[in-house]
């Protein structure tokens, strides 16, 4: 609907405020019939079998949210009408071969920039999100139940999708008692935190970004030139820098790097366990652990703190290392399986990948017990696969796109398979174990590869295989999978898979 724009300012009020009346009027009207809809719209969505189809709510946001948008047009608030047109994440309204990560707001107070007279409209705006929410709850509801009752003879049960949902309903409404249950959050005062933080509030202990977890705001200085207290006799004594401990909600860090930067480090730690929460879901949780949570028979319990370590160079690094991993003078960062711990060191050239290559790595093994020499005799290259994807992060003004052929190291796989013919097989590569893969002569080629299949498996064809991939790591960290493991989740030949992966990267 378009106003004309030659009135009185008398005329101009009353129009405005006219037409935030039936703004208003109009959601609250879709909230009332609306369910019919997006209930028809939830059993055609049984029949779309693959990951990543647009939305059913694609439809009903056409129908409301984007009158709403052309409202805020009308009353001058153009900055609110572009917010809410672009309020549903791109695989709401297109196909995306990637995966796309939402952020959780803590709160759903209006922005600072809001016109005061356009507050009725957010109002009514947040009244649509808190619909979007409801319906988002009853399809992940419905999923989790779909996959509790699949037989296990012929299936395997995966959260993925589910997990998937319950984020979208928590963005939409991030008060969902329920939908913060399940993922994981509980209530302390009037704020959602993860079970780690509540522990520590319970402590009387507050957080900075500065100093971490502690109490009357005094960090915990280690004595310099020993050891850090959580590795004891490995830290080198001829280090000279002081040693901090700065904890996080989920990391406890020690870093002769000084606090700031271990303040910085824990940030991306902490994010990177975000992200891969949900990129991992149907790793993290089993649908009848989500049917519990939601049922209100489980509550989420805090989980014990992973180590990492911050170095204030590589010399350090190298130093304290040299003894555990001859190679480590070629690495960045490297995860150590039998202490648990995660080391990294400072460098004005670092950036984040290694960080979240590290971190998946720590974040699998960590999640629940596993099996510690997973990946010591086959399936290596599925680990190793995942912790590169993890590194095609991109931040969005939504939240991240994680995978995608354009991303991490996927265009050099496609460089290595269209312009070097490089290719291992599948049937090959499954069977290489941790220390025959890092002997092999074309390791750099094969990295490459392992993106692109990680993003294959993950995204491709619609995300056909991206249950089965996360099943294969599931199987592979608990130490029941076999070097055929993959292809039989997917019903596929390795090389009728290894043909589709071609394909997927010469596609684009």
């Amino acid at each position: 609907m378009q106003l004309l724009t030659k009135r009185t300012d008398t005329n101009a009020m009353k129009v405005e405020w006219l037409t935030v009346f039936l703004a208003s009027c109009l959601i609250s009207i879709s909230c009332f019939c609306g369910q019919q809809r997006l209930c028809a719209d939830n059993s055609n969505a049984q029949s779309v079998s693959h990951v990543g189809a647009a939305e059913p709510t694609r439809a009903e946001w056409e129908d409301s949210g984007l009158d709403l948008a052309q409202w805020a047009d009308a009353v001058g608030d153009k900055k609110l009408a572009s917010f809410i047109r672009n309020w549903p994440l791109p695989d709401e309204v297109t196909q995306v071969d990637a995966q796309i990560i939402a952020c959780i707001d803590k709160n759903t107070d209006s922005p600072d920039w809001l016109k005061d007279s356009s507050a009725p409209l957010w109002s009514a705006f947040m009244l649509l999100r808190q619909q979007r929410a409801h319906h988002f709850f009853e399809r992940a509801k419905t999923e989790i139940e779909k996959q509790r009752n699949l037989s296990t003879r012929h299936h395997f049960k995966s959260s993925n999708e589910a997990i998937r949902l319950l984020v979208r309903v928590v963005r939409e409404d991030p008060d969902h008692k329920l939908g913060r249950r399940a993922l994981g959050y509980v209530r302390d005062d009037d704020q959602w935190v993860w079970p780690n933080a509540a522990r520590q509030r319970a402590q009387r202990k507050e957080y900075s970004s500065e100093k971490g977890w502690t109490r009357n705001g005094k960090s915990t200085m280690l004595r310099s030139s020993q050891s850090p207290s959580l590795l004891p006799n490995t830290l080198s004594p001829q280090s000279t820098n002081a040693t901090e401990l700065f904890v996080s909600d989920h990391w406890s860090i020690e870093s002769t790097a000084g606090i700031a930067k271990a303040g910085d480090f824990a940030e991306r730690l902490e994010l990177t366990r975000f992200i891969w929460r949900q990129v991992f879901g149907g790793f993290v949780m089993t649908p009848a652990e989500l049917n519990s949570r939601i049922n209100g028979q489980a509550r989420p319990r805090p989980a014990s703190s992973s180590k990492a370590i911050l170095l204030a160079n590589r010399e350090e690094y190298i130093d304290n290392l040299q003894s555990l991993e001859p190679n480590v003078g070629k690495s960045l960062g490297m995860y150590w399986t039998p202490t648990q711990t995660t080391w990294f060191f400072d460098s004005p050239d670092s950036d984040g990948q290694t960080v979240e290559h590290e971190a998946t790595h720590q974040l699998f093994a960590e999640c629940w017990p596993t099996n510690p020499v997973a990946g010591t005799h086959h399936g290596i290259w599925a680990m190793e696969a995942a912790a590169c994807y993890m590194e095609s992060i991109e931040k969005t003004e939504f939240g991240f796109i994680v995978g995608g052929r354009n991303s991490g190291r996927v265009p050099a796989a496609k460089e290595r398979l269209l312009n070097d013919s490089f290719f291992l097989p599948l049937r090959k590569l499954a069977k290489l174990g941790r220390r025959t893969l890092q002997n092999e002569p074309d390791l750099p080629k094969i990295y490459s590869q392992l993106s692109g299949l990680a993003d294959f498996f993950i995204n491709g064809e619609r995300g056909r295989y991206r249950d089965a991939f996360v099943e294969y790591l599931v199987r592979l960290y608990r130490g029941t999978a076999e070097h055929e493991t993959l292809w039989k989740l997917c019903k596929k030949s390795p090389e009728e898979l290894g043909e589709a992966y071609k394909r997927y990267l010469s596609s684009q």
